[in-house]
């Protein structure tokens, strides 16, 4: 007969905001070598967490993918073996570089068993409101970790209803939210007396879809809706211009609704897909013309 009443609760992960970064905590019942492969190896990384291009290499670029066309483009900087691992990475590849730091350690004090893992995410470019944001996104990897450590099963979340994203800019003459430079970017079509189509492009060519209740201040911000055939709600679009530096500018989008359109997940998934590889676009298109002020 055992005095055991069963595993010990699994703790939560503890964030915090600090200058410049994000951190967050995770005390875990594994041991260190049992974590760490769920930090580096591709097949490991893919169950909780997104789909590596492969092995991770100091100084080697490499891309994560989630599988609803988000991805970070990453580049090791250093890794100690079961310790540390630190990289610098953008959101869709295009994004202000982010420097991430993950450790890990034995449980410390008398008796400690499992370990201790830590989360770094550096840019000191960030407001409040999105570093608490980003402590929410890494408290939920942390969790998703420890759920699929502790049973074993895959934990990823499957696709977000927003894509978003940003680029820097330099602050020089070029306007991207002015008329009519915001179309040389945005593969945004005229009928003759308004912006009426929105143009995406895959294997089967170019598909325009119906724009609406079209919104735009001159280098501030740009709303719109995007019909979709057969959905029930219009995916909606805000884009916003604002200064993150003396010479730097931050052009920044969301669009909102692709979980909520009401069609099957499969074809929902995939036009998001569509969807977030023509923004991509769009914001290399922007930095191609109105030129970058360098890695952040």
């Amino acid at each position: 007969m055992s005095d055991s009443h069963g595993p010990p609760p699994r703790e939560s992960p503890v964030g915090e905001v600090l200058a410049g970064k994000v951190r967050v905590t995770l005390r875990l019942a594994h041991e260190p070598g049992t974590v760490w492969p769920m930090l580096t190896e591709p097949p490991c990384l893919a169950r909780w967490f997104g789909d590596l291009a492969g092995p991770l290499r100091i100084g080697a670029d490499n891309r994560l993918e989630f599988g609803d066309g988000d991805f970070f483009t990453l580049r090791p900087t250093s890794i100690v073996p079961g310790r540390s691992l630190a990289f610098d990475w953008r959101f869709l590849g295009v994004g202000n570089r982010q420097s991430v730091l993950w450790t890990l350690g034995p449980a410390a004090g008398p008796g400690g068993t499992g370990s201790v893992l830590t989360v770094e995410d550096h840019d000191g470019t960030r407001g409040q409101a999105e570093a608490s944001q980003l402590r929410e996104g890494w408290t939920d990897f942390l969790t998703r970790l420890g759920a699929c450590l502790d049973s074993g099963r895959d934990t990823r979340y499957q696709w977000r209803d927003d894509i978003d994203g940003s680029v820097d800019l330099s602050a020089g003459p070029y306007r991207p939210l002015r008329h009519p430079a915001v179309f040389d970017w945005l593969p945004i079509a005229f009928d003759g007396f308004r912006p009426a189509w929105f143009f995406t492009v895959d294997d089967e060519g170019p598909r325009r879809f119906a724009v609406n209740d079209w919104r735009l201040r001159s280098d501030e911000q740009l709303a719109f809706t995007v019909e979709i055939p057969g959905a029930r709600i219009r995916p909606a679009c805000h884009v916003a211009l604002v200064p993150v530096g003396r010479d730097t500018v931050r052009l920044s989008f969301v669009h909102r609704g692709w979980a909520r359109l009401g069609l099957t997940p499969r074809r929902s998934q995939e036009l998001r897909g569509r969807f977030a590889a023509v923004w991509v676009a769009s914001l290399e298109a922007v930095a191609a013309r109105a030129g970058s002020p360098g890695p952040g």
